[in-house]
């Protein structure tokens, strides 16, 4: 039968397509993926590299470095453009970081999230479908798992009246500190909901939070107070003070507190405005 239609093209609403327009775009969307493939699988072999370095000069320590993690994913927020959602990007790194920390070892999350939705999904999203996460029936559970295992994180509610923060403060969690706070990456009008704990050091991203248990203080000459528990306030200190620093002893003086323990902090998340 005769046909007007030619057989290299297709009819859309707004008239004629060439197919050979659509197979040179499938072609290189094509060459992009096997692109995109060769760059992971080269990554993972870099990160086994890595794996092996840290060995030598740090066997058994933690090999998570929440700041570094942080600082990719702010370089990729500032150079970011298109159409595509960040927190779409964001996840593809997420999930990319944590599958090369289970190559380089045993990477693991020890979750208490109290029946709180939000913080299982804060949970999911850091660190993705594919790693380990034990459900602990306690606070001090996912804890102690964390204190026990380098590379296990504990992960526990933050907010809406938890003060699970304040376990920190016992003799037995003192080799503890805060790494992050979840989600690190939020829509504007978003509070974390979740604290993300363990071992490992944090590092000065430029912009972070610093946290502290504060007993006993008869007034606040820094910071915000967050939270509190009995005599204890969780306070907030603005930019990244090391556990050593002079701030610490000079708020227990100015505050007449009892105690002052510095728990680490986090890297501020990132809040998206409208785009």
């Amino acid at each position: 039968m005769f046909s007007l239609i030619l057989p290299c093209a297709a009819i859309t609403k707004g008239g004629m397509i060439d197919e050979s327009e659509i197979r040179q775009i499938r072609a290189e969307i094509d060459a992009i993926d096997t692109n995109v493939h060769d760059q992971l699988v080269r990554r993972v072999e870099l990160a086994i590299q890595m794996a092996t370095a840290k060995d030598k000069v740090a066997a058994g320590q933690p090999r998570m470095r929440p700041g570094r993690e942080a600082a990719i994913l702010r370089s990729l927020l500032a150079r970011h453009a298109g159409p595509l959602e960040f927190p779409v990007v964001a996840r593809i790194w997420r999930e990319l970081i944590n599958a090369n920390l289970r190559v380089e070892g045993d990477f693991r999350v020890a979750l208490f999230a109290d029946g709180r939705e939000d913080v299982e999904r804060a949970a999911r999203s850091q660190f993705g479908d594919l790693t380990p996460c034990d459900p602990c029936d306690t606070a001090q559970e996912a804890l102690t798992a964390a204190a026990q295992q380098a590379d296990t994180l504990a992960v526990l509610p933050f907010g809406s009246g938890s003060d699970d923060w304040a376990l920190l403060a016992e003799e037995t969690n003192q080799t503890l500190g805060v790494i992050a706070a979840l989600p690190f990456v939020m829509n504007e009008g978003e509070v974390a909901s979740a604290l993300c704990i363990g071992t490992m050091d944090r590092e000065d991203t430029g912009q972070d939070t610093s946290l502290a248990i504060v007993e006993g203080a008869s007034k606040t000459s820094e910071g915000t107070v967050l939270a509190t528990t009995g005599n204890r306030q969780l306070r907030a200190i603005e930019g990244y003070v090391a556990a050593d620093a002079p701030l610490w002893r000079q708020i227990r003086e100015a505050e007449g507190a009892s105690a002052v323990l510095p728990i680490g902090g986090y890297a501020d998340p990132i809040i998206l405005g409208d785009m």
